[in-house]
């Protein structure tokens, strides 16, 4: 079974690829089980990071759908400590991890990475 990693590295002023992005990965969520797909994790990183800042509200929305499906979204820990933003993260069950640890892992077990 395939693995999937979205990581959103756009932010706020690139609102179609951020919300194209959110919604692919609902989607590719939704569909796993005929599409022979065993996780689909999301990832903030950089501008994706600041999306937790409320820039856009429909993200924050999705960002909401995305964990009540029971997807994993995740962000670099680093930034959410150097921005201020741990809190905002875990007010949205948004996990917190090194980059370097979530993409090594991410190779390491075989996942397919989208970026939007």
């Amino acid at each position: 079974m395939a693995k999937i990693a979205v990581v959103i590295i756009a932010g706020a002023d690139q609102k179609d690829r951020v919300t194209s992005g959110l919604h692919v990965a609902k989607r590719m969520h939704d569909a796993r089980e005929e599409n022979d797909i065993e996780r689909v994790e999301v990832f903030l990183f950089t501008g994706g990071v600041r999306l937790l800042e409320d820039s856009l509200p429909e993200a924050s929305d999705l960002i909401k759908e995305l964990t009540e499906a029971g997807i994993i979204v995740g962000a670099c820990q680093n930034q959410l400590q150097n921005w201020k933003l741990s809190d905002a993260a875990a007010a949205r069950h948004v996990a917190s991890e090194f980059a370097r640890d979530a993409f090594s892992r991410y190779a390491r077990d075989g996942y397919t990475v989208f970026t939007f």
